[in-house]
C-alpha cells in the first residue's frame, strides 16, 4: 500500500485536499470517487512510488476542473445533440477519439466543448470513455455512464449512445410538460398578489380622505381594508421580514430529510397534483428501466440507478424494497406487487415481459402509455386550476372594490 495526496472537487465545484492509502493511483482515484468527490490531482506522497492518475494543476486549474465536474450551464438540448451525434459517428465507423475531436469543433456549448476535449485526451491516454466521464458527475449522470460502460462491454457503444439520446429527449420533454403545467398557476397567482398589493399601497391611500369626509360610520370590511393598506404603507418592512423569515425557514426545513420526506409524501397524496406525480413516476420508472435493461445492464444495477433518478424519496424507498425482494429470490413483478405502490398496469405488463422474455419491450410500451397519460393529466390540471384561479383573483379584487363602495352605499341609504 502506498500513500497518495490528492486534490478533489465536490459537486458544487469547491476543492478538497487530503491523503489516502491505496495500492496504486488508479485505486486511489476509485476510492476518492467513492467518497462522492471528483479527483483533480493525485500524486504519490514523498518517498512513495507510483505514477500520477491526473496531471498536476495549479489552484486556478483545480478550480476550473471543479467547476466543469460540477456540471450546470449545459442545456438538456445540447446534451441530447452531443449524445446523438456521437452515437451516429461511432456507428458510421469513426473511432472514439476522432468522433470526440469532431464534437470539439462543432459543439455550441463552450463548457461542453472543454469537457469533450478533456474526454478525448483521457481516451487517447488509454482510459475508457465511461471512466473519463466519471470525472464529470454533474454532466454525465450515473445512468449515462452505465449506458456507455454497457456499450463498451458489448461492443455496441454507438447504439447505446443513440438509446441514451432518445431517453434524454423523452426526459426533457416530460420535464417541459410538467413545468408548463405548474408555471401557469404560479404566474397568475404572483401577478394577482402583485396587483392587490399595488392597490393597497398606491390606490387605497388616495381614498382615505374621501371616505373620511363622508362622515358616515365605515363598515367593518372597509376598516379592515384601510388598516391593511395603512400597515403596508407604514410597516412594509415588518411584513417583508416576516415573509422572508417564513420563506427561508421553510426552504431550509424542506432541505432536511424530514422536510424532503414530507414534501414528497404530500406531492403523491395531493388531490390534484398527486395523480400527475404518480403517472410521471410510472413513466420515468418504466422508461429508465427499459433503457438500461435494453442496454444490457443487470437488473439490480438498473433498479439502483432508477431509484436515484426518480427525484422522490418515497418512490426511491419503494424501489429499494423491490431490490431487497429480488435479492431474496422474488420476481420483479411480484416484488413490485408487494409494495402496493405500482399501478396494476405496470405490474401486469412487467409480468408479461418476464414470462415472454421481452421485458424491455413491455416496459417501453408502458412508458409510452404513461407519457400520454401525463399529457392528458397536465391538460386536465390546467383546466381544473383555471376556474379556481379566476375565483381566487375575483375574490381578492372584489373584496377591495366592495370595501371602497360600501361607505357610499351606506351614505346613499341614509339619504333615502
Amino acid at each position: 500500500m502506498a500513500t497518495f495526496t490528492y486534490v478533489a472537487a465536490d459537486r458544487l465545484g469547491s476543492t478538497q485536499r487530503g491523503t489516502i492509502n491505496a495500492a496504486n493511483s488508479h485505486e486511489a482515484a476509485e476510492a476518492i470517487r467513492g467518497k462522492g468527490l471528483v479527483p483533480v490531482n493525485i500524486m504519490a506522497a514523498r518517498g512513495e512510488g507510483g505514477g500520477l492518475a491526473v496531471r498536476s494543476r495549479g489552484p486556478a486549474g483545480e478550480a476550473k476542473q471543479g467547476r466543469l465536474a460540477a456540471g450546470g450551464g449545459i442545456a438538456a438540448k445540447d446534451m441530447g445533440i452531443f449524445t446523438s451525434q456521437l452515437g451516429t459517428m461511432l456507428n458510421a465507423g469513426l473511432s472514439i477519439t476522432k468522433a470526440l475531436d469532431i464534437q470539439c469543433k462543432q459543439l455550441g456549448s463552450k463548457k461542453l466543448r472543454m469537457i469533450t476535449d478533456d474526454l478525448k485526451k483521457k481516451v487517447e491516454s488509454g482510459l475508457p470513455l465511461s471512466n473519463a466521464m466519471d470525472n464529470y458527475p454533474g454532466v454525465f449522470s450515473t445512468l449515462y455512464s452505465a449506458m456507455v460502460r454497457s456499450g463498451e462491454a458489448s461492443g455496441n457503444l454507438g447504439n447505446s449512445l443513440l438509446k441514451m439520446a432518445t431517453f434524454l429527449e423523452r426526459e426533457a420533454e416530460l420535464k417541459r410538460k410538467i413545468k408548463s403545467a405548474t408555471s401557469y398557476p404560479i404566474i397568475v397567482i404572483s401577478a394577482s398578489v402583485a396587483i392587490v398589493i399595488g392597490l393597497f399601497i398606491f390606490v387605497l391611500p388616495q381614498f382615505v380622505g374621501f371616505l373620511t369626509a363622508l362622515n358616515v360610520p365605515l363598515p367593518l370590511p372597509t376598516r379592515m381594508t384601510l388598516a391593511m393598506s395603512n400597515y403596508l404603507v407604514h410597516r412594509w418592512y415588518v411584513l417583508l421580514v416576516v415573509v422572508g423569515a417564513i420563506f427561508f425557514g421553510a426552504r431550509a426545513w424542506l432541505r432536511t430529510p424530514r422536510g424532503i420526506h414530507w414534501k414528497d409524501t404530500t406531492a403523491l397524496k395531493a388531490p390534484i397534483i398527486g395523480p400527475l406525480v404518480l403517472k410521471t413516476s410510472m413513466a420515468r420508472f418504466t422508461d429508465t428501466l427499459a433503457t438500461l435493461f435494453g442496454a444490457g445492464v443487470p437488473l439490480i444495477s438498473c433498479l439502483e440507478m432508477v431509484g436515484g433518478t426518480m427525484g422522490n424519496t418515497v418512490v426511491a424507498t419503494t424501489i429499494n424494497r423491490v431490490i431487497e425482494s429480488i435479492k431474496s429470490g422474488a420476481a420483479l413483478s411480484a416484488a413490485m406487487a408487494e409494495t402496493q405502490f405500482f399501478t396494476p398496469m405496470v405490474i401486469q405488463m412487467t409480468a408479461v415481459g418476464e414470462e415472454s422474455g421481452s421485458l424491455e419491450t413491455m416496459l417501453g410500451k408502458v412508458a409510452t402509455f404513461y407519457e400520454a397519460e401525463v399529457d392528458s393529466a397536465t391538460d386536465s390540471l390546467t383546466s381544473a386550476i383555471n376556474p379556481i384561479l379566476m375565483i381566487v383573483v375575483g375574490v381578492m379584487i372584489g373584496w377591495v372594490l366592495i370595501s371602497l363602495y360600501l361607505p357610499i352605499f351606506t351614505m346613499a341609504g341614509g339619504i333615502s
